[in-house]
């Protein structure tokens, strides 16, 4: 009985290793699309202010 036990754990550890992995790598994949998405809006942001020739982000310049 305690074989069967010791396989039932083993195989519950190993699941557990592969959710943590994959938990790893979307964490991963999220941090990465959001420095894309933020690089986007930068660039939107100045396009905007270049456009209309306004600050819109307060920090004192256009563009």
């Amino acid at each position: 009985m305690g074989l069967i036990w010791d396989l039932i754990q083993q195989g519950q550890i190993g699941a557990a290793q592969d959710r943590a992995s994959n938990l790893e790598q979307r964490v991963a994949d999220l941090e990465t699309e959001l420095r894309r998405t933020n690089s986007a809006l930068i660039g939107l942001l100045k396009a905007l202010e270049k456009r209309f020739g306004q600050d819109l982000n307060g920090d004192g310049r256009i563009g």
